[in-house]
């Protein structure tokens, strides 16, 4: 049964109902593979089967699955909550369910997701999810909440590295940070202009590094400035709290609408247009931190000596998550829209399963690197069914 609505959200049908359905009209090519006996089950049965899986086990299931493939050691591993809006009118206090997840960023894949309890949060499941996990060697990255100094002792311990956002719910370091980011800024530019520079400055001018990229995107054009001075002796908190903390690192991202006058010309502003004017369809720029914003600084610190072009590579990979995972599993198998309750967790690990062997696909046999694209392909192609779902995939260690 777990298999039969595997199959259906891997050709694109988000639905039990769905799932179901298609496996009937493709009975005889399933029954190749499997006994199906009594045919292909009912949503009904479907439900009761996913309500009374040990939603634990079923995780272990999943991971030890995943870890056959693709190991959590010596990579990047972003964590990152995801609600479940579909379901928030279906539990008690009308409160919005929530699912922590791991992704291994080189591939995409990924290899755990925990539910945050209603009656704590993320700052606590983190530390719980971290222990299912070997991230010996990996370089792990969280958004703010898991900047904390419990949750950085337990990477150390458990052998890998962090590179943590810090934002205003750590205001102290927050403001640090940007401070001294910005005199390292003002003194550098000093330094290549000639000028006098501050002498207390010298010795952490010689650690600093700047890099400033521009993208041209489909829709807008994207300016990135990432800073990153590798010594902490000036933070307050890395003396006391963090002690691990040996780099600290600020990006700076300006993303600009693209506009076209009447002929049809680029007339799309500079940044420094942008960031003085706005332009036509934005006013007046907004600065701050957070998401949708037009001009974003983000504040971050790692426990590894880093470049400023890996400190930005890092961090971007952790933003992609937003676009390669929490998009795909809301815009293409309609996690968001799922009223599922009792069911949700181990209906969310079924979407995992279909999302992995998608992305394994798309990397394995560069047909296409679109997800929609990729389930018409398993729709229409028994070959590629068997190959990754009765067959069984390879590890790619």
């Amino acid at each position: 049964m777990l298999v039969c609505v595997t199959l259906g959200f891997l050709c694109g049908r988000t639905t039990i109902r769905r799932s179901l359905k298609w496996c009937k009209t493709h009975l005889e090519e399933l029954r190749k593979h499997m006994n199906l006996k009594y045919g292909i089950a009912s949503p009904s049965t479907i439900t009761r089967m996913l309500n009374g899986i040990d939603e634990e086990l079923a995780l272990y299931a999943f991971m030890e699955w995943i870890g056959e493939i693709v190991e959590s050691r010596n990579t990047h591993l972003a964590i990152d909550g995801k609600a479940l809006c579909g379901a928030t009118e279906k539990t008690k206090g009308e409160t919005t369910p929530m699912l922590l997840n791991v992704v291994e960023t080189v591939r995409g894949l990924i290899l755990a997701q925990l539910p945050v309890d209603s009656k704590t949060n993320e700052i606590t499941a983190i530390p719980e999810l971290l222990k299912l996990l070997d991230i010996s060697g990996s370089i792990v990255t969280i958004d703010a909440v898991g900047t904390q100094t419990a949750i950085m002792e337990q990477i150390h311990e458990q052998g890998g590295h962090f590179v943590l956002t810090v934002k205003k719910n750590q205001p102290e370091a927050y403001e640090e940070i940007h401070t001294f980011m910005d005199k390292l800024g003002a003194e550098d530019l000093k330094r290549k202009k000639g000028e006098a520079m501050d002498p207390g400055m010298k010795e952490f001018l010689e650690k600093y590094e700047e890099i400033s990229q521009m993208e041209k995107n489909r829709d807008r054009n994207e300016y990135r400035t990432c800073q990153i001075c590798k010594d902490a002796s000036n933070l307050t908190k890395s003396q006391k709290e963090w002690p691990h903390v040996q780099s600290i690192g600020r990006i700076k991202q300006v993303r600009i609408p693209k506009e076209k006058d009447s002929q049809g010309n680029d007339v799309t502003p500079s940044k420094e247009e942008f960031l003085e004017k706005g332009s036509r369809r934005i006013p007046a720029p907004s600065a701050g931190e957070g998401a949708g914003k037009d001009v974003q600084c983000t504040a971050l610190i790692s426990d590894l000596i880093l470049t400023a072009e890996e400190l930005g590579s890092i961090k971007r990979m952790h933003w992609s998550i937003e676009n390669r995972l929490h998009h795909v599993l809301d815009d293409t198998f309609r996690e968001d829209r799922s009223p599922a309750k009792k069911s949700r967790n181990n209906l969310a690990l079924i979407r995992k399963y279909a999302y992995n062997i998608l992305r394994l696909a798309m990397h394995e046999t560069g047909i296409t690197n679109i997800m929609t694209e990729m389930m018409d392909c398993f729709c229409d192609n028994a070959d590629l069914r068997e190959q990754y779902v009765f067959k069984g995939i390879a590890g790619l260690y």
